[in-house]
């Protein structure tokens, strides 16, 4: 708080004192005024003293001039007054010179001049202003409180303060986001008007900040700052008040100066306007986890098959404002949890980029995240080109992290078998760690639902009836000719549903090598690969065989 130096020369005796020295540093802040006359007195400097002296220290003692004004500088004293005529005839240049390097200000006082003549009305100004501020902080605590007890919002408590302190008020999120703002005063500068255009501070001002070293400052002391910054050749001047909470800065108040300065009692101002935005943001961010943890238990208990009326999960989804149009789809992302979990705090930015264009949901359940989502192309194919797309699409965007699966459900068309999907979705990822033959980070439930049928049967054994013996003399055949392996040639061959130039491409064969492995696998097997029935057995023995 305090005075300025410039306002202590026009009160009591300093009104007749000369500045000789340090002009420029007028503007310093006096908050106390004492006087020393010992050889170690910039020892017991605190800082924002008015210094007063008759130079008895300077006696005989010109060494001492030399060092005198640097170590009061050091310790931010805010001047240094001395009474020559005494000890002294005159300030000598020892004083002077080192004063004006530094901005210092040195005053001469009149010879007749009692210290209790400058230091009664000093204390008393001093006083009487910081009393002055105290009580319009009550009064400004008193308006912003009652906005804060009424349930005001971030823009009553941006209009409060920008009635009170007649300027300009923005509030802004930790990213300086543009969460509320109020001109009473009608008028915005340049940089003002850009912000309230784009909804978040200029990238170029943020820059400049973090250069100057201001958001280490706010970080470091959280209290108020007074800052200048330049924005397309323009300086402005503003006040950064960090709106904090559990010890974390989480927004910003910023007051824009006008035609008067900024003084300690708006920096009081807006430090208790920031303490009021933090208790509405955490009562947003209750709420906020309150409706959340609501909706969390709803889509869980839709996953789980909870719910099983359509009509009651389709009302409450509309009251989520989801609209599901046409078949409806379950994607399972299997990450690490640490992960999961940042995705989660992070309210799955890199997922809704994604996923924008389609009606869905997205939500965690320990190391998945799960997105529920609809697709409105009446086209099956279309459907799963669109979904494949999609995952590699948020495989991209996250792409710091490692090991990252898909598991993707059969569509469907009622939202009563979400729960369903799910189970779908999730066996993807199971069947697929079980077979390990390269199914992809992103697995279909269609081209793996035949594993989980053939499972159904539990029992080894009974699976071993219906895998076809013959098989194993292909193994056995390829376990002595590795070059040919004929098993997996006649896997390909079923895939491609006995298209022999697909079968060769994928095989990255030639045609007739093809032929040639056909063939044998005919005389191995002793069998009519032609014959439906017999592929249907081979296929369903492959398949069998790969689970054993």
């Amino acid at each position: 708080m305090g005075i300025t130096v410039r306002e202590a020369l026009r009160i009591g005796e300093l009104k007749n004192a000369k500045v000789i020295a340090g002009e420029k540093g007028l503007d310093r802040i006096v908050n106390y005024v004492i006087t020393m006359d010992v050889p170690d007195a910039a020892k017991w400097i605190r800082g924002n003293e008015l210094l007063l002296t008759a130079a008895y220290v300077f006696m005989n003692n010109p060494d001492m001039e030399k060092t005198f004004v640097y170590d009061l500088v050091e310790r931010n004293c805010s001047a240094l007054a001395i009474k020559p005529g005494r000890f002294i005839d005159k300030i000598p240049p020892q004083i002077i010179e080192p004063a004006n390097e530094k901005n210092f200000p040195i005053i001469e006082l009149p010879v007749y001049v009692a210290w209790h003549d400058i230091v009664n009305p000093i204390m008393l100004e001093i006083l009487n202003k910081e009393a002055g501020i105290i009580k319009r902080s009550f009064e400004i605590h008193d308006e912003l409180m009652k906005v804060a007890l009424q349930g005001g919002d971030l823009a009553a408590v941006a209009g409060t303060l920008s009635y009170l302190l007649n300027c300009n008020v923005f509030i802004e999120d930790e990213s300086f986001n543009l969460l509320s703002f109020s001109n009473c005063r009608g008028a915005c500068d340049a940089l003002s008007l850009e912000i309230i255009k784009n909804g978040r501070i200029p990238l170029d001002v943020i820059e400049e900040m973090d250069k100057k070293g201001i958001f280490n400052k706010i970080k470091t002391f959280k209290k108020p700052v007074r800052v200048n910054i330049r924005s397309k050749n323009n300086c402005y001047t503003r006040v950064i008040a960090p709106i904090i909470i559990k010890g974390e800065i989480c927004g910003y108040i910023t007051l824009i100066e006008n035609d008067s300065r900024f003084g300690d009692f708006d920096l009081i101002a807006a430090e208790q306007a920031a303490t009021i935005a933090a208790l509405e943001i955490m009562k947003k961010q209750a709420v906020k986890q309150a409706e959340g943890k609501v909706k969390r238990e709803f889509f869980e208990n839709i996953l789980a098959g909870n719910i099983k009326d359509a009509s009651q999960i389709k009302s409450r989804l509309k009251y989520y404002g989801v609209n599901f149009k046409g078949d409806i789809a379950v994607i399972v992302i299997h990450m690490n949890y640490e992960s999961a979990l940042k995705a989660e705090e992070e309210d799955f930015k890199g997922f809704e980029s994604v996923m924008a264009p389609l009606s869905h949901v997205i939500l965690r359940k320990g190391e998945d995240i799960i997105i529920i989502c609809s697709f409105s192309d009446v086209r099956t194919i279309g459907k799963y080109d669109e979904i494949n797309i999609l995952c590699k699409n948020i495989s991209k965007s996250l792409g710091g992290i490692k090991e990252i699966r898909f598991g993707i459900s059969d569509f469907h068309d009622d939202v009563a078998k979400i729960s369903e999907g799910y189970i779908e979705a999730k066996r993807s990822l199971e069947l697929a760690d079980m077979l390990k033959n390269g199914t992809g980070s992103i697995v279909f439930y269609k081209d793996v639902w035949i594993y989980d049928f053939i499972l159904s049967c539990k029992e080894n054994e009974n699976l071993k009836k219906f895998c076809d013996r013959r098989l194993l003399k292909l193994i056995e055949y390829d376990s002595k000719n590795k070059e040919e392996n004929l098993l997996n040639t006649l896997r390909v061959y079923l895939d491609c549903t006995g298209k022999h130039n697909m079968a060769a491409e994928k095989l990255f064969i030639h045609r007739n090598t093809l032929n040639y492995r056909l063939n044998k696998i005919r005389e191995i097997l002793d069998c009519d690969l032609n014959d439906p029935s017999t592929r249907l057995r081979l296929e369903i023995g492959l398949k069998i065989a790969n689970l054993l």
